[in-house]
């Protein structure tokens, strides 16, 4: 060995920088060259396999040589375990040779990992020491895939959530404890621009009116206080003047409890949702024709007049008559089983068909 005798605090910081490269993403290899040096190996092979379905292609290996005697490695990266040559090559690679190998069964026991050390005969043999090191390395290396594939899972569970909202409208701001912003999605952007009644300065959200601003710092401190305080769930709602003069951008401020932080950082405290009522939702014609079981000009008489356009407007819009627009509307009404227009209205806008294009702001 090259560290551990030598020094504990070596031997933590190589640990360190083994499992800090399988959080990071970086490729495998780059762990298993690490562990090859220290060790002055030959090879080190970590092989994962689904415990649940061993058979079905759910295994991999991956792989640190050193080439012909060089310092270089030759092999690096995953490579499929089953039914491969590379399977074969990674069998022959672990005979004739010193060996020391682990197990650990990760966090749910589903999984197997196993870390595989060799040295030629030609080396020392692995000591107790040197095999205790193998066990702790193979369960940082567990530790580290698991950990980083529930953050990438988390990642895009947070990217998914994140857009359904962008596509209902909705404005996401996210303030630390401090009352500083760490986040906004798209839709908050698109609204937090210049001239908007509401904008980010010095990191802060201010709204333009002084009244206004007064009633949402009070709203976002009674957040923060209300943060640290399990039973606490008061929601605030603020509406602001938009330079038109009207009140047309609402807001709500609320907590966000410590059982809410799956995908956010836990200095995350209050979220603030913004929506402008002048926003247009974007209907996608194809996607209610679709869903409604409509024709494509009864489905496109029916996202005009959900978009807020009278039935003479949708008809002048699509170049038709009246009447035209009016058969196509009694058609729609009689396969949806509505018979007002409102109807017709909340019916799309209750629907996933919104889910199916990006929002775009009014102008």
């Amino acid at each position: 060995m090259t560290f551990y005798s030598r020094s504990i605090i070596a031997f933590g910081q190589f640990c360190n920088k083994v499992f800090d490269n399988v959080l990071s993403g970086a490729p495998m290899g780059m762990s298993l060259e690490l562990i090859r040096e220290q060790f002055g190996a030959s090879a080190v092979v970590l092989t994962v396999e689904n415990r649940d379905k061993p058979s079905d292609g759910n295994s991999y290996t991956a792989m640190a040589r050193n080439s012909a005697g060089s310092d270089g490695m030759a092999e690096t990266g995953f490579i499929l375990m089953a039914g491969s040559t590379r399977s074969r090559e990674v069998s022959e690679l672990l005979e004739n040779c010193h060996r020391t190998s682990a197990t650990d069964f990760g966090v749910e026991g589903s999984t197997c990992y196993k870390l595989a050390i060799v040295r030629p005969l030609a080396h020392a043999p692995f000591d107790q020491e040197e095999k205790s090191v193998c066990e702790i390395l193979v369960s940082h290396l567990a530790r580290g895939l698991e950990m980083a594939s529930r953050m990438g899972a988390t990642e895009i569970e947070r990217t998914l959530y994140s857009d359904v909202v962008d596509r209902l409208c909705v404005g996401v701001v996210i303030l630390d404890r401090a009352g500083k912003v760490v986040r906004t999605s798209a839709t908050a952007d698109d609204i937090l621009t210049e001239g908007s009644s509401l904008r980010v300065k010095g990191g802060r959200l201010y709204a333009r009116c002084s009244n206004e601003d007064r009633a949402l710092q009070s709203a976002i401190k009674a957040a923060l206080q209300d943060g640290g305080n399990p039973g606490a769930s008061d929601v605030r709602g603020l509406s602001l003047t938009k330079q038109s003069g009207s009140k047309n951008l609402g807001l709500i401020v609320r907590p966000i409890s410590a059982s809410s932080h799956k995908g956010l950082s836990a200095q995350s405290a209050v979220v603030v949702f913004l929506r402008d009522s002048e926003a247009v939702p974007a209907i996608e014609g194809d996607l209610v024709r679709q869903l409604f079981d409509l024709t494509p000009a009864e489905a496109a008489v029916a996202r005009r007049l959900t978009v807020g356009l009278s039935l003479d407007e949708a008809a002048n819009s699509l170049e038709i008559s009246r009447n035209t627009a009016r058969a196509h509307l009694r058609s729609i009404f009689s396969k949806s089983g509505i018979t007002r227009q409102t109807e017709l209205v909340r019916l799309v806008l209750n629907s996933v068909v919104l889910l199916g294009e990006r929002p775009r702001q009014a102008v």
